[in-house]
């Protein structure tokens, strides 16, 4: 199938359902294959003036005289008849460790700035790009979701309203350089796609020409295959996704959890595939990304065989964590909390509030007398009490606070950070357990009572401490 607007408008319009009333963002390279894609768009824009389309070209500032570009692609833009803008990394990617996975980055961050809600943003990947991603992650042992390759269709970022759409994929790159050349365009060549230090450089210069020259081997039919494992990887995570909604735990939830907590009871840790599976498609619509596969095993084994039932994985600024057999998503909290002894109650809060925590009061006919909450009557909170004795109301036995919260599977990250109430230096509530004997020895009967409960701060709370 040859290239050319005609081809291309139904791919846009109908297949992926790019809107005809929002701005349409090309990512453009200056490149033979991002040139066609423009100019084709500008046909269809001189058909159909309603269409808005912007040229957008990121200098990842690596070549030298990589700046001159930016001016020859405005030139051709402006000839065009498309909107052009441009922006530069400066010199970010010169001292990063991993320059693809920062330029990708910081390319889609700088293109998701410039649209709005509906928009969509184009990129000119083609067959031949599909054909190498679906062999760089073949090679890198990569699963059916890393084998399915370039989708054609998703938010520019994860829960962005910006969509990212491949109109391309359908061509493979001589398809295009033919349209370029009917049509008289001229373009830019990297000199660093020529360096084949990069893998996918020599994948894509050395290895994909030996493969295609035997003819057997095309980038339409690596493309396909990269689609049967696309097919195969939606219909797993599908399942997935039905599962997640089974074992999902409101009720476990918790005070500083980042998402719904999932119990693997029913699963248990026969089926490692499966329980991965699951805690990829539970962090993805928890919005986050996946960690590694190398990570998730680690998860994995510390977790089915943990003689204390905990495991943890930290993420950037998160943790998942596993206790009593359930899976929690949780912030780090590596904020410092007070040491032993109590300290007052405007003190406590202001500590909480820095950890992300905040308090509200619940009517309650076995609580506190509201009057405790005056300034003048001594209510206090105290942090690392695991090893006070406390009794509970009915109970003539004492029991260690740290023992007791075990048995009610009260998570060890919660004991920490959410600390006892002291009335007058007798601690007369626990999280997890509730009141202690010291508070219904306390009780006014004739006053209103009420409990705390420990919840995440709101922005104006944050803001305020």
């Amino acid at each position: 199938m040859s290239f050319c607007p005609e081809v291309l408008e139904p791919i846009l319009f109908n297949r992926l359902a790019v809107r005809k009333d929002h701005r349409i963002i090309v990512a453009y390279s200056g490149g033979c294959d991002s040139q066609a894609l423009l100019h084709s768009l500008s046909v269809l824009c001189s058909n159909d003036r309603a269409l808005l389309v912007l040229a957008a070209y990121f200098d990842h500032a690596l070549e030298e005289g990589s700046e001159k570009w930016a001016e020859t692609c405005r030139q051709w833009a402006e000839q065009m008849k498309v909107k052009f803008v441009s922006a530069s990394a400066g010199n970010v990617l010169k001292y990063s460790s991993n320059v693809e996975a920062m330029s990708r980055k910081l390319r889609y961050r700088w293109l998701a700035s410039l649209g709005k809600p509906g928009d969509t943003v184009l990129t000119a990947h083609h067959a031949d790009d599909q054909a190498e991603t679906f062999l760089s992650q073949m090679f890198r042992g990569g699963d059916f979701a890393q084998l399915a390759g370039i989708h054609s269709s998703r938010p520019i970022l994860r829960g962005s309203e910006i969509r990212l759409a491949r109109p391309l994929l359908d061509f493979c790159k001589q398809d295009l350089k033919d349209y370029a050349c009917a049509k008289g365009l001229d373009w830019i060549e990297d000199p660093s796609n020529l360096r084949n230090d990069a893998d996918r450089n020599f994948l894509r210069n050395r290895v994909m020409p030996a493969l295609y020259a035997r003819g057997s081997i095309t980038s339409q039919r690596l493309a396909h295959a990269s689609d049967c494992c696309r097919r195969i990887a939606l219909g797993r995570a599908q399942r997935a996704s039905e599962t997640v909604d089974r074992l999902l735990d409101p009720q476990a939830r918790g005070v500083v959890c980042e998402a719904d907590p999932l119990n693997l009871s029913s699963i248990g840790f026969d089926d490692q595939d499966l329980v991965l599976e699951l805690l990829r498609s539970w962090l993805h619509r928890s919005g986050r990304g996946s960690p590694t596969g190398k990570q998730l095993v680690c998860f994995f084994e510390q977790a089915a065989s943990s003689s204390t039932g905990y495991a943890e994985l930290s993420l950037k600024g998160e943790k998942i964590r596993y206790f009593d057999n359930k899976v929690y998503l949780t912030s780090s909290l590596e904020a410092a909390l007070p040491g032993p002894g109590a300290v007052c109650w405007k003190k406590g809060i202001g500590n909480l509030l820095k950890v992300g925590i905040d308090v509200n009061w619940i009517q309650s006919d076995a609580g506190f007398n509201r009057k405790w909450m005056l300034p003048n009557n001594s209510l206090e909170l105290a942090w690392h009490c695991g090893r006070k004795l406390i009794n509970l109301p009915g109970t003539s036995s004492s029991s260690m606070i740290r023992k007791m919260q075990q048995s009610k599977r009260v998570p060890a990250w919660e004991r920490r950070l959410i600390p006892c109430v002291l009335h007058h230096g007798n601690i007369v509530w626990v999280h997890g357990i509730g009141i202690t004997a010291a508070c219904g020895a306390s009780l006014d009967r004739k006053s209103s009572r009420v409990v705390p409960e420990f919840v995440r701060a709101s922005h104006a709370s944050l803001n305020t401490a």
